[in-house]
């Protein structure tokens, strides 16, 4: 959800790499301060990338704005964390959703719940000019322009493939926390544009999507497919997951849970029903971490 005040910048124009999370887990868990004078040598970063720790903490909805560590952090990074060093794509997808979800970088809500129901490719002048207009229809003050194309150029590094960022720090492109998941691919037969398609996405784990389904707060019990696809932090918009990957996540559901989840299809109305009594969210989460040990 998008709050009051619209967010672009904090990084320092740093995108996250792969270990910083649970840097940042750690070191505000032994005490740490971010103003504090030792936290490059605590953090183990250099003098400007300590506030863009910070800052993605809580773009990721780890921390909240007095930088203490939420519940979704200790599940994740703590010492009985389901996967404390990102080992797995899992839960990488998970903090991709979070990431979206938070809403505190606002970039990432606006390109994968707005922009991409007008369109799978744009150019970089064209994700500028939407988010000009849409910080302008919600009656926000103008966006600085250099820190606009920063944080659009973040997003971009964040996302595409290793090479296809142009010029930067190579250990840091090299190890960005999102890029393998494959989500943005880059062309350049008439400019540079960018795009995220709608694919199945078999790999992504069905635990997963029943995750962000069930913590959608917009959901009830009867959920029709159509929100299912294009609903605010739905699977289909955030994963951009298409039809054919979608029904086929629900099929895995429903193996997993035959009387807890029930998928209908009458007159072309479809639509999906979670008991979510029945269903213990941590222990599948739990089973699915532990068959892979």
């Amino acid at each position: 959800m998008l709050g009051e005040k619209l967010i672009f910048q904090g990084h320092n124009t740093f995108l996250c790499r792969h270990g910083w999370l649970k840097k940042g887990y750690d070191f505000i868990e032994a005490g740490g301060g971010f103003n504090d004078a030792d936290a490059v040598v605590q953090l183990g970063v250099g003098k400007n990338m300590v506030d863009a720790v910070r800052y993605w903490l809580r773009a990721f909805g780890l921390t909240n704005e007095s930088d203490e560590l939420l519940a979704v952090a200790h599940q994740l990074f703590g010492p009985d964390g389901v996967d404390p060093y990102l080992e797995d794509n899992a839960t990488l997808w998970y903090l991709h959703y979070l990431l979206v979800k938070t809403g505190r970088a606002s970039l990432y809500h606006f390109v994968f719940n707005e922009l991409r129901k007008e369109g799978f490719s744009f150019s970089k002048t064209q994700l500028e000019q939407f988010i000009i207009r849409r910080n302008s229809e919600l009656g926000k003050l103008p966006l600085n322009s250099t820190t606009l194309d920063a944080d659009l150029t973040v997003f971009i590094r964040s996302y595409a493939p290793a090479g296809e960022k142009g010029k930067g720090d190579i250990e840091e492109e090299s190890s960005g926390l999102l890029q393998d998941l494959g989500m943005l691919t880059v062309t350049k037969n008439d400019g540079i544009r960018y795009h995220i398609e709608n694919l199945e996405r078999r790999e992504i784990p069905w635990q997963v999507v029943l995750r962000i389904i069930l913590e959608n707060e917009q959901f009830g019990e009867s959920i029709s497919f159509s929100d299912l696809e294009v609903a605010p932090d739905s699977p289909g918009l955030l994963f951009a997951m298409n039809e054919k990957g979608l029904f086929y996540k629900i099929e895995e559901m429903r193996e997993h849970f035959p009387t807890a989840i029930i998928y209908s299809s009458t007159a072309g109305n479809r639509v999906l029903t979670i008991k979510k009594e029945l269903i213990n969210l941590d222990e599948v989460m739990q089973q699915y971490y532990g068959d892979l040990v």
